[in-house]
């Protein structure tokens, strides 16, 4: 048995309103009780938004010389992952609820937010994943060591 608590799963297929339905999550909660990061589509390209602070860090539009982390045709600025890890790992020390937007192929294969996840598992804060439907099952045995909670889509 373990005394951490569970991890919450949000999911649905892309374009679906996982985002959307975390913000409503969120919205119900006091503000002192969320931290982590949600991404935004915007006109200038993806964002992460810190929920605590509600700063902005661009994952698209890298430099020729900086590095990225590849998705299928898509290209993310590593430095907006290690931004978000710090994010992360800052509200699972002080936020009972921790939101991580997306977890996906790139945290299965070890990289993008993969280390922040392994800190916040192992935190008493109560990670809020949100993944792709056909992920779920590959991130829940990948992190959640039997802890995950799939909340309903509909």
């Amino acid at each position: 048995m373990t005394d951490r608590p569970a991890v919450q799963i949000l999911h649905g297929p892309v374009g679906s309103g996982k985002t959307s339905r975390a913000l409503v999550w969120i919205a119900g909660r006091r503000p002192d009780e969320v931290g982590g990061v949600v991404t935004l589509k915007t006109e200038t390209g993806r964002v992460m938004r810190d929920l605590e602070t509600g700063d902005f860090m661009p994952m698209e539009g890298a430099a020729e010389d900086e590095p990225v982390a590849t998705v299928g045709p898509f290209r993310f600025r590593v430095a907006a992952f290690d931004w978000a890890m710090s994010v992360l790992t800052r509200a699972a020390e002080t936020r009972p609820f921790v939101v991580v937007d997306e977890v996906g192929p790139l945290e299965l294969r070890g990289e993008g937010l993969a280390p922040a996840l392994t800190v916040l598992m192992a935190s008493r804060a109560t990670p809020v994943l949100i993944v792709r439907t056909p992920l779920v099952g590959a991130v829940v045995e990948a992190f959640c060591a039997g802890r995950a909670v799939v909340e309903d889509p509909s």
